[in-house]
């Protein structure tokens, strides 16, 4: 990645300006924060040995001293019995790391290579939360490589075929790449003033490269035509920018504003990916506006004209439809209603190490972790006191903590508690420390359902004082509440943002309703087939292998429905900048609707099928967070290219009639009054209606 990955950051998944996040805040303050990373030591006897327990304080100081190490709690040093193997032949250390996640990570790798393997008597080896997100990290960079190393290959293939020209398809694989090249710079530079997860330079890399391609494929075809009907090769150019080039430009505003609702959303990474999205589709379209009709101006000559991209294939289905549109709508919709149902059993939860493949070190040691012992540092629940209490306050405090269900011991100023009673006595808190914690060891899974009722129990118990309950169970409580509250302005904001774009570009109330409707039903027939897929594990021969959780990461549906919901309107505009000039031509509804399904069919499949190509790369990837994004993305642009184009779209525009066009007289703009001459030639036409799309 040309170095683009050392200034992103691995991390970026917990809320922001939650109680969790102000407890974590306070933590890394107190240099008391919950150990990101793990190391598991493994004693060829007893960890309790004489040898073991020397060898192993020498670590932990060994591991205390490496800049960046905030704290060290090692079983050697607080006897701690839940970081005792059951068998009594491993132990471990929980490392605190100082900063960010992004901080935390380029410490992890600095320091792991130095304190494990081989340590004495003792054989060490890494793990916990941030060195899990390392490893998922590199496992999508070296995907990404092989990934877009096959993906550009088969895309060029498919360009090819569609314009029969292998001079033509050089071009928007091209604009592809320069995108693609734009995405990483923009990262690499943003990466420098906000934490931006490495996950989204695969997904900014396969968006990119796939929406590069479909404006430059939009612009190529157009070019042809115009010189396939008599116009010198500049103006074909100019021609192509202004009618085509403005529905590309349309299509970038509309899958921009969709990325941007996405800050609705309190994550780090989610708000990085949406950076680079916006990034990456301007730069496309910028590309494709600009940098190629410059290109085919200078080199057009040389990939032919076409008179015409009519298909007979769609022509003959838009008749078919439009003559019988209701028996058409209804089995296209029972059709639908199937892909959509799984979507109703879908069930909500967070990618960990299960995301990485089977075998990998990181995942292997993560479940011996839950399997060998009682408890571990990275399921933590931390409760910060500020200011600080009276030491009988503290006391009384932790007792009550302990006795809750799926505690198996408090760490408290006081003491160590278990089950209300005083195990070992701490020395006096200070009269100088302004904030204390205390550390409730789980060994409950921190996405279950009794680790979240854990973490209301806790913040339900009446504090001897200002308190914020943080750790692993609760950032997950915290980030299931703050997805759920920023959801409804998401769609509010993608609805409101792309109903004003397109109003604007249709001057018809119906059509962007009708519009953002069809997008929906495409996402989410989209979201059922990641449930049937990962939820429920199947096609596993289809999608590679992975591991089903029996959940959803929640993080990935607002990206994809994003995504999907931009490129669904990527289509419509493509559609309607057709179907609008055919009908400004001859004032024939259905004859409108015929034409531009027929103009524009092969074109939007072709588009679909190479962004499907893009992002079955990305679902090839090992990363399961990923391999969904893609798979899910890949079906919402075919479903949405075959299905709703094809079908439903010129239904529903029959249906309503003349009412596409209806709007309020304060919408209207009048055409240009050659629009419906029939003796203006077809460029003419086309120039008009892109010019002054007007209500009618």
């Amino acid at each position: 990645m040309f170095g683009t990955t050392a200034s992103l950051s691995t991390g970026g998944y917990n809320s922001v300006g939650t109680e969790s996040a102000h407890a974590d805040g306070l933590l890394r303050k107190l240099r008391g924060a919950d150990p990101g990373l793990v190391l598991r030591v493994k004693s060829e006897d007893s960890v309790d040995s004489a040898r073991a327990r020397s060898d192993g304080v020498a670590l932990a100081r060994r591991v205390a001293a490496q800049p960046g190490v905030a704290a060290v709690e090692a079983y050697w040093t607080t006897r701690s019995p839940a970081l005792r193997a059951n068998d009594g032949r491993s132990a471990l250390i929980g490392v605190a790391l100082e900063g960010d996640e992004a901080a935390q990570a380029r410490t992890a790798q600095r320091i792991v290579p130095r304190v494990t393997g081989r340590q004495g008597a003792l054989r060490v080896s890494p793990g916990g939360r941030v060195w899990v997100d390392i490893k998922a990290a590199e496992q999508g960079e070296r995907d990404l490589v092989r990934a877009e190393l096959v993906a550009a290959p088969v895309v060029f293939v498919c360009l090819v075929f569609a314009f029969g020209s292998l001079q033509a398809a050089l071009f928007p694989v091209l604009v592809g790449a320069l995108a693609v090249a734009g995405a990483w710079a923009f990262l690499r530079l943003l990466g420098g003033v906000m934490e931006v997860s490495a996950l989204s330079l695969n997904i900014a890399t396969a968006l990119g490269f796939g929406l590069a391609v479909d404006y430059a494929l939009l612009v190529v075809t157009r070019f042809r035509e115009e010189g396939g009907r008599g116009l010198t090769v500049p103006d074909a150019a100019v021609k192509a920018a202004r009618t085509a080039g403005r529905s590309v430009l349309v299509s970038a505003s509309v899958v921009a504003l969709s990325f941007l609702a996405l800050w609705a959303f309190p994550f780090p990474w989610l708000r990085s990916t949406a950076m680079a999205g916006i990034a990456v589709v301007l730069l496309a379209a910028m590309a494709s506006v600009v940098l190629l009709p410059a290109l085919l101006a200078m080199l057009g000559s040389r990939i032919g004209h076409r008179r015409s991209a009519s298909s007979p294939a769609w022509r003959r289905l838009a008749r078919w439809v439009t003559r019988a549109p209701w028996p058409w709508a209804a089995s296209c919709a029972v059709l639908m209603a199937a892909l959509v149902w799984p979507f109703g059993q879908a069930q909500w939860g967070f990618a960990d190490e299960r995301a990485l493949p089977a075998g990998s070190q990181a995942r292997e040691f993560t479940e011996r972790l839950r399997t060998d012992f009682p408890a571990q540092p990275d399921r933590d629940l931390i409760v910060v006191l500020t200011p600080v209490p009276g030491e009988g306050e503290i006391d009384q405090y932790a007792r009550r903590i302990s006795a809750l269900p799926g505690v198996v011991q408090v760490s408290a100023p006081t003491g160590r508690y278990h089950d209300r009673h005083r195990t070992e006595v701490v020395k006096a808190v200070s009269e100088r420390t302004t904030a204390v914690w205390l550390k409730a060891s789980t060994g409950l899974d921190p996405q279950s359902v009794a680790a979240a009722r854990l973490v209301e129990r806790v913040r339900e118990l009446p504090p001897p004082g200002p308190r914020w309950v943080g750790g692993s169970p609760a950032r997950h409580v915290d980030a299931k509440a703050a997805l759920a509250d920023g959801t409804p302005w998401a769609v509010l904001l993608m609805s409101a943002t792309t109903l004003a774009a397109l109003l604007l570009y249709t001057r018809s109330v119906l059509i962007p309703l009708k519009a953002v409707a069809l997008a929906a039903l495409s996402l989410t027939a989209s979201l059922g087939s990641m449930v049937y897929v990962f939820q429920e594990g199947h096609l596993r021969w289809l999608v590679g292998d992975f591991t089903a959780t029996g959940n959803l990461d929640m993080t990935i549906p607002p990206l994809l429905c994003a995504i999907a919901f931009a490129l669904s309107l990527d289509y419509e505009v493509f559609l309607l900048a057709r179907i609008k000039e055919h009908y400004d031509a001859c004032g024939d509804h259905r004859e409108a609707i015929v034409e531009g399904i027929a103009h524009t069919g092969r074109l939007i499949t072709v588009a679909a099928v190479v962004f499907a190509i893009s992002m079955a790369a990305l679902a090839s990837s090992a990363i399961t967070t990923l391999k969904m994004m893609g798979t899910g993305l890949a079906v919402a642009v075919l479903v949405d290219a075959t299905l709703v184009r094809g079908i439903l779209v010129p239904a529903f525009m029959q249906l309503t009639g003349r009412a596409n066009w209806w709007a309020p007289e304060w919408g209207k703009r009048p055409a240009a009054h050659e629009a419906r001459d029939p003796n203006l030639a077809p460029d003419a036409v086309a120039e008009s209606s892109a010019e002054a799309p007007a209500a009618h």
